[in-house]
């Protein structure tokens, strides 16, 4: 699409929304669509910009002025904003008969504030369920239930999974992440701004600089407010380190399933490698601390040409033990097949990051929004469309490839922008989106600011929303692919339980 053709296709469904939907258009910053509706016409105008192509992203409640229910939709490049005030309402139209994506955020707002969303179909308690109510939908006499978590062996975090089965089959499977609901949103409330980017670091500690980044992003557009080109340079940089480190822990765990010690162990190797940069740069092997709103908080220790050299050094070693690893077919043999998902399933429930291009949806942040460099570096957004656990783990192999051209790319314009990497930020009030392209997908802040602190602050999770698609994912499956799957998705419960 031309950038002529966009403008006539965003101003056609501004006139759209406000013709058919009694919608006034707000001011926003740039990239983001604002518009006020009456709540009854909400779910017939998400429905109608879903029809249009438009991506769910999240649904919240904005507490801050007038009390309103928030959608936030990605549509041909732009995010669009639907706010519905709610008045004295406690029920509204649910926007998952229209769009299935919206059904956990709606199960989400029921079991927290208490709004009901009328003819949704599926309200059982997702927030702090009873682990010993298992709800059965497979009933015969040889059928039964496994409640395998939500405390289970290793250091895993708390989720379970109520498996429904015959002996083998995986017939029925419920997803039940959200035993700790931590409250940290409402953490954020009066925060100073540097400890503010601290918390959003640890919402999900394996997207430090991810969940950093896109917070960093919505203060800076809610402020208007750049970061400086060389501070764009390098949070391009740690974030992509930040993606190669899970890709390479997704690898880690599939070549432990089928008990392939060597295998698991060099990529293991392999990871820790670029754990250990990641701490050399920053001091952190999270590489927390640096992304702060308004650019860095410190320049990056490590030497320019040393980084370089231990990432070339790096890829050669994983090219080897990659061509070794997908040449082992007691290894791809159970991924083939295994935890399939489809393409139409993968838009109804507004899948994201490698789960969603492995399965054909091409939808990655740092293309569709570009944000820090991406918008001045080139890259291609890796597909699949098998929609299996091999697929899921082609892709990452394939983006770590581009996020090692990536860094090369920045590294070398590096070498040629000013070293200034940060710009002050105002105390000032404003409120906006901002996002990120962590390595499990798309994460999207929303922050509302009154004299340079966040009042509110909303945060929508790759983890929460792909969640939603694992149980999807067994058709025909059996127990022993269960491992299998559950690694190839490389999602964290803590990332959804927010």
């Amino acid at each position: 699409m031309t950038i002529e053709s966009h403008r006539a296709a965003v101003v056609a469904s501004d006139a759209a929304i406000r013709g058919r939907f009694r919608a006034v258009a707000e001011q926003g910053p740039r990239g983001e669509q604002r518009f006020t509706l009456p709540l009854a016409t909400l779910d017939r105008a998400v429905a109608e910009l879903a029809r249009e192509g438009a991506r769910f992203v999240t649904l919240f409640l904005r507490e801050q002025g007038e009390r309103s229910l928030c959608v936030l939709l990605a549509f041909r490049g732009d995010l669009v904003c639907l706010r519905a005030p709610l008045g004295t309402a406690g029920a509204y139209p649910a926007l998952s008969v229209a769009l299935p994506a919206c059904r956990w955020a709606e199960r989400e707002l029921h079991d927290l504030h208490g709004l009901v969303p009328l003819a949704h179909p599926d309200l059982r308690p997702l927030v702090h369920p009873s682990p010993d109510t298992l709800d059965r939908r497979v009933v015969g006499d040889e059928t039964f239930v496994i409640p395998y978590g939500p405390i289970r062996s290793g250091v895993f975090e708390a989720i379970q999974f109520v498996v429904e089965t015959g002996g083998e089959d995986v017939l029925a499977l419920d997803v039940r992440p959200l035993f700790k609901h931590r409250g940290l949103e409402r953490r954020f409330a009066g925060l100073r701004l540097e400890h503010a980017a601290a918390l959003a670091e640890r919402i999900a500690g394996i997207s430090s600089v991810a969940h950093g980044l896109a917070f960093a992003q919505a203060v800076e557009r809610a402020l208007d407010i750049q970061a400086p080109p060389g501070a764009e340079l390098w949070r391009t940089i740690l974030a992509e380190l930040e993606r190669i480190a899970n890709h390479l822990d997704v690898a880690t765990r599939l070549a432990e399933d089928p008990a392939l010690a060597v295998g698991s162990a060099r990529f293991a190797i392999l990871k820790e490698d670029i754990m250990r940069l990641q701490a050399l740069l920053t001091g952190s092997r999270f590489a927390r601390g640096v992304v702060v709103p308004g650019g860095l908080a410190f320049e990056p220790r490590l030497d320019r040409g040393e980084l370089g050299r231990r990432l070339a050094a790096f890829e050669r070693e994983l090219a080897r033990d990659r061509k070794l690893l997908v040449r082992t077919t007691s290894f791809t043999d159970r991924l083939i097949g295994s935890g399939r998902l489809d393409r139409e399933t993968m838009e109804a429930f507004a899948g994201v990051g490698p789960v969603a291009r492995a399965s054909g949806v091409s939808t990655d942040a740092r293309f569709e929004r570009p944000y820090a460099a991406y918008g001045r570096l080139g890259f291609e957004v890796v597909t699949r469309d098998e929609g299996d656990a091999m697929a899921r783990l082609q892709v990452r192999f394939g983006e770590i490839g581009q996020s090692l051209h990536l860094i090369r790319q920045a590294l070398d314009r590096l070498a040629r922008t000013p070293e200034e990497l940060r710009v002050p930020v105002p105390a000032a009030s404003g409120s906006a989106a901002g996002w990120s392209e962590a390595a499990q997908g798309e994460v999207v802040y929303w922050a509302e600011l009154a004299d340079g602190r966040p009042t509110e602050v909303h945060v929508a999770s790759p983890s929460f929303r792909n969640w939603q698609l694992f149980a999807d994912s067994f058709r025909g499956d059996v127990l022993t692919d269960f491992a299998f799957i559950e690694h190839s998705f490389g999602l964290t419960p803590a990332g959804a339980s927010r």
